[in-house]
């Protein structure tokens, strides 16, 4: 699997594309192409057309959680010329409306606009989308230290709640005898999500990990964190976007990190 990095909170050095605090790879596997998550703005778009990529040609869309910038670019996205309406592949509450501190935080468009401009998939269960990539839908909370937690909150059949962000996943790829895990934000628990990867692929080793780890103090939860993560000795860790320069100063001390900027490419076997 080859994956791209559309849009991050950084750019790589002397590669002059753009960046803002969100979240878009494009994925190739298996022969197929899959984008995950739309950013924040049309940037991501821009960056695309400056790598020779042509997200139109993308076989699904892939949604890690609802929040603005995973969701953002998902309009002007859809104005591209796809030549089928697109696949949207997201949890059932992904594409509820959001509010944080008073602010629409969730998708710019309603699950009724998408219905028409994509043919939605809306799951909370494993989707394998080739025979190694996984959606892997609706995350337990398998580890202790990483309870679910609320932001801001949710409308449901027209009555406000609680934001548990039960639509928070992740994408598992089968290599050989172990996986590769790529997240959003990881509000679900980026140990939870390792430990249920296990359980959806049946195999226990994770190889890499991409993606937003949402932690941002150096708290019980995010020392726990780090100690599981060490635990596990993963080879290849590249934290980003949402995760605090002193988490990662933290983990870097235990675990060599990556560096992640737009433009990078990961080659995953």
């Amino acid at each position: 699997m080859i994956i791209t990095v559309l849009m991050d909170n950084h750019t790589e050095i002397d590669v002059y594309h753009l960046g803002e605090p969100a979240v878009s790879y494009w994925l190739e596997a298996d022969g197929k192409s899959f984008l995950f998550d739309a950013a924040y703005s049309d940037a991501f778009l821009k960056n695309a057309a400056a790598m020779d990529i042509d997200l139109t040609t993308a076989d699904a869309i892939l949604i890690s959680h609802g929040h603005n910038d995973h969701t953002g670019g998902l309009a002007p996205l859809l104005e591209l010329p796809f030549p089928h309406k697109p696949k949207l592949v997201a949890h059932p509450d992904a594409l509820l409306p959001k509010k944080s501190q008073g602010m629409d935080v969730g998708s710019p468009l309603t699950m009724e606009e998408l219905s028409q401009k994509t043919d939605l998939c809306l799951t909370k269960h494993p989707l394998w989308l080739t025979e190694r990539l996984v959606f892997l839908g609706e995350i337990p909370p398998l580890c202790s230290h990483e309870p679910k937690y609320a932001i801001g909150t949710t409308l449901r059949e027209g009555q406000p709640e609680a934001d548990y962000l039960a639509d928070d996943t992740a994408l598992a790829y089968v290599s050989g005898d172990g996986f590769y895990l790529i997240t959003g934000c990881s509000h679900a628990g980026i140990c939870n999500m390792i430990a249920y990867a296990k359980e959806v692929t049946g195999l226990q080793k994770a190889k890499g990990l991409l993606g937003g780890f949402h932690l941002f103090a150096l708290d019980d939860r995010a020392r726990k964190t780090i100690d599981f993560i060490e635990n596990e000795h993963i080879p290849l860790l590249y934290p980003c976007h949402c995760t605090s320069f002193a988490v990662r100063a933290a983990l870097h001390q235990k675990c060599p990190l990556g560096e992640v900027g737009v433009g990078m490419k990961l080659d995953w076997e």
